[in-house]
């Protein structure tokens, strides 16, 4: 059982060591450790608790968590024929379909224009990641065209927007003492 999966399985507000965590087929706190570190680079874990603070409290996602965007950045105000940032951005999110399943390769210009039905989904609410997940591995039946598919799916609707609060909250301690779980007060 992975790591994120023990964590979802907590209840709210859960506490737990990481030899609780640490199973025998996982060698030990040390893999646990490295597994949070990664899930918190996947965006699965974020912190909520002060930095450097023991023990460390975290807010687990059952979905990466979209990062907020970055303040004080200057953007070029873009030439009349040239598409915008946003929409390159849903054009590379297109074209990365190609990297989860061959199927769904497309090239730059589909992609261009596929991109504003990405920019609605993303104006709903719906994270990068989720529009993946929809384009991807929500199949209707045989695909014979990847972009008449990927353009059904997304004329097709927007899913039910995530919820960006966590699914839950878990606090890790390092402290060996006891390997049980119990709950924050």
């Amino acid at each position: 059982m992975s790591v994120l999966t023990c964590l979802l399985a907590l209840p709210n507000r859960a506490r737990v060591t990481l030899r609780a965590l640490a199973t025998p087929s996982a060698k030990g706190r040390r893999r646990v450790a490295d597994a949070l570190r990664e899930l918190e680079e996947r965006r699965y874990l974020r912190r909520a608790g002060v930095a450097g603070q023991r023990p460390v409290v975290y807010e687990v996602f059952d979905t990466p968590y979209e990062a907020d965007p970055r303040t004080g950045e200057t953007e070029k105000v873009p030439e009349s024929d040239a598409p915008s940032r946003q929409t390159v951005r849903a054009a590379h999110l297109l074209i990365s379909l190609r990297d989860i399943d061959r199927r769904l390769t497309l090239d730059g210009a589909e992609a261009l224009r596929l991109a504003p039905l990405v920019e609605r989904w993303w104006e709903r609410g719906v994270s990068s990641a989720r529009v993946r997940a929809a384009l991807a591995y929500e199949w209707p039946g045989p695909v014979h065209s990847a972009s008449a598919h990927v353009e059904a799916c997304l004329v097709r609707g927007c899913p039910e927007a995530p919820t960006s609060r966590p699914v839950r909250v878990v606090e890790v301690q390092e402290g060996f003492r006891r390997a049980s779980v119990g709950r924050l007060r």
